[in-house]
């Protein structure tokens, strides 16, 4: 028997909602191999057709490194149709994770590597091995108004910033580890789709990326 199909349809776009023709799409494994992919047509649409079930990473770029850097989604759960509009400019949000801190008010922490394509430029112009004391610095000071974030379209409050030191082979990078507001109406064992904008007032650069997210059920006697 024949499984059950979907689709991930949508619009790659710059941040100007210019549309971009010619951008790749790709849905991801966990080790990162294509299960499938495709290109966006003159109007930024893309379209792919899957089997009902989760997927680990959608991913969507266009001149990787020379104009842009990706748009990331992970956790897909794709047991019906699902839009994913992507916007893409000179930042990544990347590795994306949302988790639930036990408190008496509805919140949740999210962890993501934020990198820039011009902070990274002078690495890769500049040849040269690291010592493994050096942080690779490739990620925007941010601020709270430099992020935005939508948990199943509604924007959320940021409590608080953390940058953080995260390990990376030899050398460590930077990422962030941010505190926002869940509403309490959300329903904590459904997928939740968590969109974050981020900006970075030093390059002038863009990023977003998604999430979904889930707590497990336990029985409850």
């Amino acid at each position: 028997m024949k499984a059950e199909t979907v689709k991930i349809y949508g619009r790659v776009t710059d941040f100007y909602n210019h549309p971009l023709e010619g951008a790749v799409v790709r849905i991801l494994n966990d080790r990162f191999e294509d299960i499938t992919n495709t290109y966006t047509n003159d109007h930024g649409q893309f379209e792919v057709v899957l089997d009902k079930g989760m997927y680990y990473a959608f991913y969507a770029c266009k001149d990787y490194g020379v104009h842009y850097l990706e748009y990331w989604a992970w956790n897909i759960p794709a047991y019906q149709d699902i839009e994913m509009n992507s916007k893409i400019d000179g930042l990544e949000v990347y590795s994306l994770r949302a988790f639930k801190v036990f408190r008496n008010f509805p919140q949740l922490m999210l962890y993501f590597r934020p990198m820039s394509l011009k902070r990274s430029q002078p690495l890769r112009e500049n040849i040269q091995i690291l010592d493994s004391s050096q942080i690779i610095d490739i990620a925007p000071n941010l601020k709270k108004d430099d992020l935005k974030v939508f948990i199943n379209g509604k924007k959320s409050e940021i409590y608080q910033i953390n940058k953080v030191q995260e390990y990376a082979d030899q050398n460590n990078i930077y990422a962030y580890l941010i505190h926002v507001s869940l509403d309490s109406s959300t329903n904590l064992f459904e997928y939740n789709r968590i969109d974050i904008t981020i900006k970075d007032d030093e390059t002038g650069e863009f990023g977003m990326g998604t999430t979904y997210w889930k707590e497990e059920a336990t029985i409850n006697y």
